[in-house]
């Protein structure tokens, strides 16, 4: 580490590079060093929180991977700086997975799990401080994460992902659902989501909440291949399985959900054929049926979606290094012009919406032996 970088960092701030690009994207580095961002949101206009992992040592390929939180506050200027969460144990490489507020007085970041912490970490933002929350798992548990939350209020939460249980000399792998009162996690009874019994492979990736008794979260079954998408809707009182017709024996999952205009949901993924070729999955609900939305050829996975102006946002992983972007409008996909879309890749992993703000959160490559540089974030207004 540069004596430069090793004061911003002992400091909690990080410099900042703007840059303007096509389409009006200015893109902001947050990150001084070798980092992953996984998640973005803004709890009030003028302040972004950026979630995910930085590498200590950077740059070393054995680096312990420290759950992070960022902040800037553009009341106090264009910079960032390392928020003071609650501590969090070491050695056991996590991550804040997903971030969420619904006001500046209320905010949620999860994260994974460790024997440590008793439970997945999660941490609660009350206005004041960051308080640590563990949410439980079952016996036996040997792994699992959040990897999506979305809270509504103080005592109104939902935290979506995975487990991986050792029982019976196997290990069972399984999505999980937990809603937070204000004061403890407590898991969901779920459907039988399994394709070949209740011990299958699942797995849920995100979770959206409308309101008390609208409830969405998708994910899918299959391990590192697509196998079936997975759907759930609560409401209000118990969970269930939703059918997504058309799809035939296409293998398909699906990343991300989200509310449109008029109680429409949007809900994005992958398919896979049998020769192993992947085409993107974007699917629209209108209150009675999902249907199919065609993408442009040769668009591979879309992993997040939002809203824009009463139109979805989409975002491509392309390979690991490089990511797309893409706005549903007048019944047409059009391109945002992602500056990652050029020759200097960017690993782009979330965009979120507010107002009329656009922002995408991801890192550019390392030159150093992480495959992961330093964590930037991406920002239009539409």
């Amino acid at each position: 580490m540069t004596p430069a970088l090793a004061a911003a960092s002992a400091t909690g701030s990080a410099p900042s590079e703007f840059s303007p690009h096509a389409a009006g994207w200015t893109e902001s580095r947050v990150t001084p060093s070798d980092a992953t961002l996984l998640a973005t949101t803004r709890p009030e206009a003028r302040t972004t929180w950026v979630a995910g992992a930085r590498f200590i040592p950077p740059g070393d390929e054995n680096a312990e991977m420290v759950p992070t939180l960022w902040e800037r506050d553009e009341r106090k200027g264009s910079g960032w700086k390392r928020v003071k969460t609650a501590p969090v144990p070491r050695g056991d490489d996590l991550r804040f997975n997903s971030v969420d507020a619904s006001s500046p007085r209320n905010g949620m970041v999860v994260g994974d799990y460790t024997g440590e912490a008793g439970g997945v970490v999660t941490q609660r933002w009350n206005g004041r401080a960051w308080k640590s929350a563990a949410a439980p798992v079952p016996r036996g548990t040997v792994g699992a994460g959040f990897t999506s939350v979305d809270t509504l209020a103080p005592k109104n939460a939902w935290a979506a992902g995975w487990t991986e249980v050792q029982a019976g000399g196997r290990r069972i792998y399984a999505g999980t659902l937990q809603h937070w009162d204000g004061t403890h996690w407590k898991a969901q009874k779920l459907p039988d989501v399994g394709a070949g019994g209740r011990n299958s492979p699942w797995y849920l990736q995100t979770v959206t909440a409308v309101a008390a008794d609208e409830v969405w979260a998708v994910g899918g079954t299959g391990f590192a291949q697509p196998e079936k998408p997975v759907v759930l809707h609560y409401d209000g009182a118990r969970w269930s399985k939703v059918a997504v017709p058309g799809l035939g024996a296409t293998r398909a999952r699906l990343n991300d959900i989200v509310r449109g205009p008029d109680g429409q949901m949007w809900a994005v993924g992958t398919t896979q054929t049998s020769s192993g070729s992947r085409q993107a999955l974007a699917l629209r609900y209108d209150g009675r049926k999902w249907v199919d939305v065609p993408l442009p050829n040769g668009v591979r996975e879309l992993v997040e979606v939002a809203m824009s102006e009463g139109g979805p946002v989409v975002l491509e992983r392309k390979t690991r290094e490089t990511s797309t972007a893409f706005r549903y409008s007048g019944g047409q996909w059009v391109s945002m012009k992602l500056p990652a879309d050029g020759a200097t890749p960017y690993a782009a992993s979330s965009i979120s919406v507010s107002g009329r703000t656009i922002d995408v959160v991801g890192s550019r490559p390392s030159t150093g032996s992480q495959w992961v540089g330093p964590g930037s974030l991406l920002t239009t207004r539409q």
